[in-house]
């Protein structure tokens, strides 16, 4: 127990949490970037627009996927969580589903973008659109993940 009345955390918990923090960070600089390329301008300059655009989303694409792989390893946050806490497998099996959609879509929008690319303009209207969504998922997914986080290891246990 710490000072504060909450459990001293251990290694393995220390690992985990350090690992998810390392590969939320690379999500919100990927997110943000991604972002600023979707509100540049992209009249007369589409084809352009679509490649910073694809650039960024590339990023973010990687960004997930190393951030499912850290918190859905045997020894990383959800494993860590599930092992202390075994009632929150449901929650972790949706964050862990939350994830892969995320990805699912984030690979959809690629394949919108990278026609824009070639010329195909016809999607052109839906990809900042769809793309805003899609952050806006993963934004409610990292609030879910540091929500269970602070519940987890930064409140003092019940005293049922």
């Amino acid at each position: 127990m710490t000072s504060s009345g909450t459990p001293a955390l251990t290694d393995l918990q220390q690992s985990a949490l350090a690992g998810a923090e390392r590969t939320q960070n690379g999500l919100l600089v990927a997110q943000d970037a991604l972002l600023a390329a979707l509100r540049r301008p992209q009249p007369a300059r589409e084809r352009a627009w679509a490649e910073r655009v694809g650039q960024e989303l590339a990023k973010v694409v990687d960004a997930l996927r190393e951030h499912r792989l850290e918190v859905e390893r045997t020894d990383g946050l959800y494993a860590e969580i599930l092992r202390d806490a075994p009632w929150t497998e449901p929650r972790l099996r949706q964050l862990a589903a939350q994830l892969r959609r995320l990805e699912a879509e984030a690979a959809d929008l690629q394949v919108e973008v990278r026609r824009v690319e070639e010329g195909d303009l016809q999607g052109l209207h839906t990809i900042r659109h769809d793309a805003e969504r899609m952050l806006q998922s993963l934004r409610d997914l990292l609030s879910k993940e540091a929500d269970l986080i602070y519940e987890r290891f930064e409140q003092p246990p019940a005293a049922d």
